[in-house]
């Protein structure tokens, strides 16, 4: 099974063996997740400014020592156009970054292997080694002890960035991956990939991506797109992280992001931005499910299920009284154990008022509290004991790693 490297620029031989060009390129239609049949070769013919196509089927001979057709040249429908939605193999594909979707990272095409499948000559794998990189350019000798290994990945699993592949193809495969495996994705990806590819998820996946990479990406990305494009995704994105970006922008610049958000968010986000990341204030989330004292198990667990797409997670029910203090928290697990019609100042936990935390306290002042109540998460409340928001491990422990 010959490599592409192997076969551009050989001579093409008619039936009569006469010589009638040069391999340019190979032309494939682009189909995801199949080995792709070669449709076209692409010849340089001499004395000719222009190239001419080949059909595949009029091959008879296609190796790395000989390419030859079935018939002479002069019965061969040359054709002179090919349309734009087939994939040229030299031209779209070599050098171009790929997603590796078995090993979730981006990588360089270096050469590409062709070989028979069900009885059509293919693109079978991508060589993505410094090996497949010295073939193609003729230098394999520096490999003279062949220490280098070749390293294929299967056509079927990777998906090109750039030329006719459509990118809703390509995410309709990648928004199976792990948000932060395809934020490692993006981080590697050049500036239009990076752009086209987290436009074209839907909102909530592209949000969830968005969170995961890196503050400088971040504030890349939303530069970018502008502050009525990043709305879109800024929407579905918490209102701490955001809180964090806007903090990073000059102030005119952060209030213009800002005013493209929806009213309740962008208060918040205000709010938050009053804060020291490393406060209580700063920490702090405000999605959390929030309820009232006289409220009955059913209508609580009605409000869960309505915000539960839109929070990472929740373990606890916030309940308050009529004027917004803090009464204590109800745990997802009583609530889903209780009677329906109970009211839940029957199942507010009982809490010290030493285990609840202020917006100016520091740190090692919230893990102080949180280790010694043994509390996953901390509601954060003002000087009247009124709500603020929560703060949760996850919270700490991104701030403690924020590369992690």
């Amino acid at each position: 099974m010959p490599y592409l490297s192997q076969l551009l620029d050989n001579k093409i031989m008619d039936s009569a063996d006469t010589v009638i060009g040069r391999l340019e390129d190979i032309i494939v239609m682009p189909k995801s997740g199949e080995y792709v049949p070669l449709e076209f070769l692409v010849v340089k013919i001499k004395g000719n400014k222009d190239f001419d196509y080949i059909p595949y089927k009029y091959v008879e001979t296609f190796t790395s020592n000989e390419i030859s057709l079935k018939f002479l040249a002069k019965k061969i429908p040359f054709q002179k156009v090919v349309d734009d939605k087939f994939l040229r193999l030299r031209k779209h594909v070599f050098d171009q970054q790929i997603v590796d979707l078995s090993g979730a990272r981006v990588v360089r095409v270096n050469d590409l292997r062709i070989g028979n499948f069900s009885g059509e000559m293919c693109v079978l794998g991508i060589d993505v080694s410094t090996k497949g990189l010295l073939r193609r350019l003729k230098m394999e000798w520096l490999d003279a002890f062949d220490l280098l290994r070749v390293h294929l990945i299967d056509w079927r699993e990777a998906q090109p960035l750039k030329g006719t592949l459509k990118l809703d193809i390509v995410s309709e495969h990648l928004k199976h991956l792990h948000p932060a495996d395809l934020a490692n994705i993006i981080e590697d990806l050049g500036m239009n990939h990076r752009n086209n590819l987290v436009q074209s998820l839907e909102a909530q996946n592209a949000a969830n991506v968005f969170e995961e990479v890196t503050p400088e990406l971040q504030k890349i990305l939303i530069k970018h797109w502008g502050p009525k494009k990043s709305s879109r995704i800024l929407s579905q994105v918490s209102a701490e992280e955001i809180a964090d970006l806007m903090k990073t922008l000059p102030e005119d610049e952060a209030q213009t992001f800002i005013s493209y958000l929806k009213d309740n968010k962008a208060k918040n986000v205000k709010t938050l931005i009053e804060y020291e990341n490393d406060t209580a204030g700063g920490l702090m989330s405000t999605d959390f499910v929030l309820a009232h004292m006289d409220w009955s198990v059913a209508k609580a667990v009605h409000e869960v299920k309505r915000l539960s797409h839109t929070l990472r997670s929740i373990v606890y029910v916030y309940v308050i009284d009529d004027k917004g203090v803090f009464c204590g928290p109800v745990s997802m697990r009583n609530l889903l154990v209780s009677s329906p019609r109970k009211k839940l100042e029957s199942l507010v936990k009982d809490f010290s008022i030493s285990s609840v935390l202020h917006p100016e306290y520091k740190l090692d002042k919230i893990i102080e509290v949180m280790t010694k109540y043994d509390l996953y998460t901390s509601a954060v409340v003002d000087e009247n004991n009124k709500l603020l928001g929560v703060v949760s491990i996850d919270d700490i422990m991104r701030h403690l790693f924020p590369h992690a």
